[in-house]
């Protein structure tokens, strides 16, 4: 079990090189062709914290999520039918440090004791013991583990421990929830309870002061190139190559209403488009497809349109860039 290298997953986030420092020119016309500039893009901060439970160490441990029934950003969750994998994981950092780094986006596989992490699928099951999982399908032994769960060896103030669930198979994508549990040498317990409440989430969004890009109505050959970004909605660097997929969305409410409903913005969309980008810094609006396949028709003036790039690669599902669309005429 070796420790490894940086890998694209939901939380073992990932940084690249493809950084540059000059400006986009501002959009003075109504054109097509839209240049995105750090003044047009939203802003978002998030907080993510974790309640440690206390278990008993070298024990088949079981991790039970049958009472889960909201994901941390709040969204109905059916245990039995919604999730696909199980995920246990072994940081080499204390609980304060290791949710810094996940709020950062900064933790990568060389911060993790055993990688890849220990993962089970799930056809339906609601709970799993510790010696069930596999590590890279080679199943998990009481020999082979027991040692990473020595309370002597990993206590809490240089390990966290870490049991997940998601969404789909591809390991460490569509996280669900987390709950962290520490090794604990007078705890006799060997539950851990993955509820409802085993994660926050807090978050600030701000859609309403950025400066909307202007598009002519109605047409769907638009472009948006990001190659003169300089910061992300989060307010790092904007890695320009970290882009893999875009959205556009139709909304009624108006982008203050928008930001107190963030998280759900899949929710309310009146249409959704989506494609992916698998080279390139410039979107081509005629590849975006709604869920049914009909291509995006061009905006209106009625309600909010959206445009967001996304990191299908990255830990935080938040976009990184985000802009209103706001119709003119030629």
């Amino acid at each position: 079990m070796a420790r490894g290298a940086c890998v694209s997953a939901l939380v073992l986030g990932c940084a690249s090189t493809d950084d540059g420092s000059d400006g986009a020119p501002e959009q003075t016309t109504c054109s097509a062709d839209v240049v995105a500039s750090d003044p047009s893009n939203y802003a978002f901060s998030s907080t993510i914290s974790l309640t440690p439970v206390p278990v008993a160490p070298m024990s088949n441990l079981v991790f039970d999520w049958s009472g889960l029934t909201r994901d941390f950003m709040g969204h109905d969750l059916a245990p039995a039918k919604d999730l696909g994998l199980a995920m246990v994981m072994f940081w080499d950092l204390p609980l304060a440090e290791f949710e810094t780094q996940l709020n950062a986006d900064e933790l990568f596989t060389a911060d993790l004791i055993v990688s890849p992490p220990l993962s089970l699928p799930l056809a339906g099951a609601t709970s799993a013991h510790l010696y069930d999982f596999t590590i890279n399908t080679t199943a998990v032994t009481p020999d082979m583990i027991n040692p990473y769960f020595d309370a002597a060896a990993y206590p809490p103030s240089r390990a966290t421990f870490i049991a997940g669930v998601q969404a789909g198979d591809a390991l460490g994508r569509n996280l669900r929830m987390m709950q962290a549990f520490n090794l604990d040498a007078s705890s006799t317990s060997t539950v851990v309870p993955i509820t409802n409440d085993s994660m926050k989430l807090a978050y600030t969004v701000n859609l309403h002061a950025l400066t909307p890009n202007v598009v002519p109505a109605g047409d769907p050959a638009l472009t948006l190139d990001w190659s003169h970004m300089n910061v992300d909605g989060f307010g790092r660097q904007f890695t320009r190559g970290n882009v893999t997929d875009a959205i556009v969305g139709h909304y009624a409410e108006t982008p203050a209403e928008l930001e107190k409903k963030f998280l759900d913005l899949d929710k309310l969309a009146l249409a959704t488009y989506r494609t992916s980008i698998p080279s390139g810094l410039v979107l081509d609006f005629t590849k975006l497809k709604d869920d049914k396949g009909a291509s995006f028709p061009g905006i209106d003036g009625t309600g909010t349109w959206l445009v967001g790039l996304l990191c299908g690669n990255c830990r935080n599902p938040a976009p990184l860039y985000m802009t209103v669309l706001k119709p003119c005429s030629r």
